[in-house]
């Protein structure tokens, strides 16, 4: 009897275990270019949550967006103007047809062993490559869907085959003729615990209110 409650309590904590380490937690800094421009943003994810803050030049934060995964919630920060928005989510995507297929091609990016990806979409006439890490990222495909984004990196990245659980640490998206649009690169990657508080409106901060037409 001790025998079997040892191994039951044994098959609990592993079990435990792997799910905790299933869900990321930390903060993660990435790049985006689109063409001559630069922005900087970083992700902080805790459960369910991602705080995304957009920085400048000199690392100030611009603007922030705290993404509810869970809820299917957007609220966007002015940290200028101490004021935050409600950001609903009407837009409807529309998929073009695409070829997913993996090079075989891998390499070690903050620390993690990514895997390359390529997906072709002859009606948008786009190639995108993207450097993917199979790790414990499962906010961010539930971040997409929230967002509901309609960029073709972030289209594309949800028809990789169990793209769940994954994130992109560097992404390349060309047209046919190989002109470069748009290159997003994962910076630094920091697992930590994070403050709930993080992830709410802060105090002294008014909801804008949109004027009516009606």
């Amino acid at each position: 009897m001790k025998v079997l409650t040892t191994l039951t309590l044994m098959v609990t904590m592993l079990v435990s275990t792997a799910i905790s380490a299933q869900r990321f937690e930390g903060s993660i800094g990435f790049t985006k270019n689109i063409g001559p421009v630069t922005a900087n943003y970083i992700y902080h994810v805790k459960d369910d949550m991602i705080r995304v803050e957009e920085l400048d030049e000199t690392g100030t934060i611009q603007g922030i967006m705290l993404v509810d995964t869970k809820k299917n919630t957007v609220v966007a920060l002015s940290p200028e103007r101490k004021m935050y928005i409600d950001v609903p989510n009407r837009r409807k995507s529309s998929d073009s047809p695409t070829q997913v297929s993996p090079t075989g091609k891998t390499q070690k990016i903050n620390g993690y062993e990514c895997e390359e990806w390529l997906v072709n979409s002859d009606e948008d006439g786009r190639k995108v490559s993207y450097w993917v890490a199979k790790n414990d990222f499962d906010f961010f495909v539930p971040m997409l869907k929230t967002l509901n984004r309609k960029d073709k990196m972030a289209l594309y990245y949800m028809s990789l085959p169990n793209a769940d659980g994954t994130f992109p640490m560097k992404g390349t998206e060309v047209k046919s003729d190989g002109m470069e649009l748009t290159r997003l690169e994962a910076t630094k990657v920091e697992k930590s615990a994070l403050s709930a508080d993080m992830f709410k409106i802060p105090e002294g901060y008014t909801k804008f209110e949109r004027e009516s037409n009606e």
